[in-house]
Parts: C-alpha cells; structure tokens; sequence
C-alpha cells in the first residue's frame, strides 16, 4: 500500500511539474538559508577555538573590569595602574612562565605642524601579535621585534586627526621625537572585539623614552601548567588587590573564560540569524500548502472515484501527506547541497573584503545540521499537508464524483 501511495503521490506531483518545482524551490531556499548560516558559524567557533585554546595557558591581567568583549578592550584613560611591586610579585606566584607588561599614558602626537593629544600604549611586539592578530591592518605591518622608533596607529588617527593624511612610512613627532608609522589598521567603528580607531602603539622601549614613565595599565601572564591556569589567576587578583587595598581593583582573565565568552556571543548570533532565516521556510510551508489545496481542488472528481473504489479516508490523507513529504524533502535535500556551496561561497566573499584572518575562515557543515534540515523538511511537508489532506479525505464521494 504504501508503494501504491508513493507512486500515485511522484505521478501528481511530475503531472504539475513546473507548479511542483516552484514549490520544491522554496523550500530548497529556507534549507540553503539554515544550512550556510549554520555551516558559517560553526566555522567562525571552530576557527576562535583553535587559536584561543593555543593561549591557553595566557591570562590577561588587566585595573579594573579587566578585559571584555562587550567593552571591546578599549583602554580608557584611568589614574591607576599596576606597579612594579605588583609586577614583582606576580613573578613570584609558584607556576608561573612569564610575565609581560603593557604601557599606557598620555602624549602630544605632532603632524604637519598640528598638534594633537593622544593616548600612547607601549606593549610588547610578541603581544601585539598575539592580541591585535585579527584586527584588519589596512596598510603596513605590526611592530617586530628590535623595531626602534615606529608605530601602529589607528584609523582616525591617519585620517581624521589632521587636515593632512598620515600614510605609512610616514613621520610624526611625538613629545618632540621622532617615529615612523609602521602600520595603519583599517576602520572599525562599533565592531570588532578590540578598539583600535584611536590606538597608537609602540614599544615598551620607546613608551618610556617619549613619557618618562612606566605606567603599566596590564600585564600577559604565562604559566607552565595549563591544567592550574585557573587558579593562578584567582592567586594574582588576589596578589594585587591585597597590595592596593581594594577587592576590586585589578582582575586575572584566562583565555578560556574569554573563549566561552565569545562562543556565547556567536552561539546568539548564529541562533538569531538561523530563526530570521528559517521565516523562507515558513513561506515554503505556506507554498506547499497552497499548492495541495488547489491539486485538492483540481482532482476533486479523481477523489471521489477513489473513494467510490473502495479507498478510505485514511488512504486519500496518507496520498496527499506523502505528496508534501515529497516535495519538502526533496527541496531539503537540494537545500543541503546549495548550502554547503552557499557557505563556501560566502566564506570565500568574506576573505576577500573581510578583515585579516577571515581569508581562513572554513565552513563546517556538521551531521547535526544535515539531519535537522532533512527532520525540518520533513515536519514542514507533513504539517503543511495535513490540512489539504483532511479537506480531501472528508469529500463526499457523490459530490465529488459530480464534479466538474
């Protein structure tokens, strides 16, 4: 019976086929929607893992809050700072690698006879490739190690500071001495996890030769054993904030807290952008819908001859369902290959004219999403036949019959 009712539901749906494929299309999109976007994300998850757990055994030390990706690690201007008694004692935590710091104070930028006053960050060149990695460099390079008398400057820094623009190579004065830009990140605005519009970098050397001082705003902690990395961060905020007296005045931020923290904030996203797509599937679902009450319509004397041989209510629903069924999956299925070409395509855009590091963004079409977007197609061509299928189950087979 079943074959039965799959062959005369195949010979419906190839007797309209152009009405058939429009429907099929509609579905194949939703699934193409879903399947790319939840390809995209997990590729951005698995992409953030991989290069977060390689410093997993990094804790940012930071005055205050600490860093944040709702905040964007911005460094704010702030009168306190971690000392080098801090710095010695943090040294002295048992498991502890390494410890770098990074420099932060004020300064007057010059240029094209235009004075400017600005924040300086001195920060290490093995760190600035570690946090600024992933932030799109429009021009130039990072500092390297041994560099002497360059910068990294940010967007508005080149461009919107003074009436003339700074371009790489260029020079500038700052507190009176000569540096060299090495580097112009590209324009951020709202986004990005750090905020480099404003930033100027420079190294540790070079800070406290143009400043005088060695404001240390944070410290990059390593540790030896990854497994105690927790609990060596608890140890330093306790360390310093003993040292200040204040429970709150500086916080230890492992790498894995940070990690969690962004796959909570691509998990949100990828949820919304897969709940805004799937609004093409329940257009889909309206399509089938409309296109099996109006098959209903049309094979209206075809139902009440079958009724009149001998087929019940039950068989007339089950011929219409798997109708449904047939046209949804097949778009799924159609979707899923569409979208794991979409996906590609879309990473391969975002390479291209994305920020650096995007060019090795791969998609991951996991079994998760393949088996979810065939169940989908699924539910959507039962649910959106059941009402067609009970309209024509309940025809009256004389008046059907009478149909013209």
């Amino acid at each position: 019976m079943f074959k039965d009712n799959f062959n005369l539901a195949f010979k419906n749906i190839r007797a309209r086929l152009s009405r058939s494929l429009l429907t099929l299309l509609g579905i194949a999109i939703g699934i193409m929607a879903i399947i790319s976007l939840m390809g995209i994300g997990e590729g951005m998850n698995v992409a953030v893992t991989g290069e977060l757990n390689s410093l997993s055994d990094t804790i940012l030390v930071n005055v205050g809050e600490g860093f944040s990706i709702f905040s964007r690690g911005s460094i704010d201007s702030t009168d306190e700072y971690l000392t080098e008694r801090d710095i010695s004692d943090i040294e002295r935590i048992i498991g502890i690698k390494e410890v770098t710091t990074q420099l932060v104070g004020g300064g007057i930028l010059r240029f094209n006879g235009e004075d400017k006053a600005v924040t300086l960050t001195g920060i290490d060149s093995d760190i600035m490739q570690i946090q600024y990695s992933y932030e799109n460099l429009e021009e130039g390079t990072l500092l390297q190690a041994n560099d002497q008398n360059k910068i990294v400057i940010g967007y508005k820094v080149a461009y919107d500071y003074f009436d003339r623009e700074i371009s790489v190579d260029g020079k500038v004065l700052i507190n009176g001495k000569k540096f060299f830009v090495s580097g112009i990140f590209g324009k951020q605005g709202m986004g990005g996890i750090t905020s480099t519009d404003d930033i100027i970098l420079l190294s540790p050397r070079d800070f406290e030769k143009v400043t005088g001082e060695s404001n240390i705003y944070s410290a990059t902690v390593t540790v030896y054993d990854v497994a105690n990395v927790e609990n060596i961060a608890l140890e330093i905020e306790r360390v310093i904030n003993e040292n200040h007296g204040d429970d709150d005045f500086a916080s230890a931020t492992t790498m894995s807290s940070i990690l969690a923290s962004i796959q909570m904030v691509l998990g949100i996203i990828q949820t919304v952008l897969v709940a805004i797509a799937s609004i093409a599937l329940v257009v889909a679902s309206i399509g089938i819908m409309n296109t099996m009450l109006t098959s209903v319509m049309e094979r209206t004397r075809e139902i009440g001859i079958m009724k009149a041989i001998g087929a019940t209510n039950k068989d007339i629903m089950v011929t219409f369902i798997m109708e449904g069924m047939l046209l949804s999956i097949t778009g799924g299925l159609i979707g899923i290959l569409l979208g794991v070409f979409g996906s590609k395509g879309v990473t391969a855009v975002l390479g291209n004219i994305g920020p650096s590091g995007s060019a090795n963004l791969e998609p991951v079409i996991s079994l998760f999403a393949v088996v979810l977007a065939v169940g989908v197609s699924m539910v959507v061509g039962v649910f959106s036949s059941l009402y067609p299928a009970w309209k024509a189950a309940k025809m009256s087979p004389i008046e059907a019959v009478r149909y013209e």
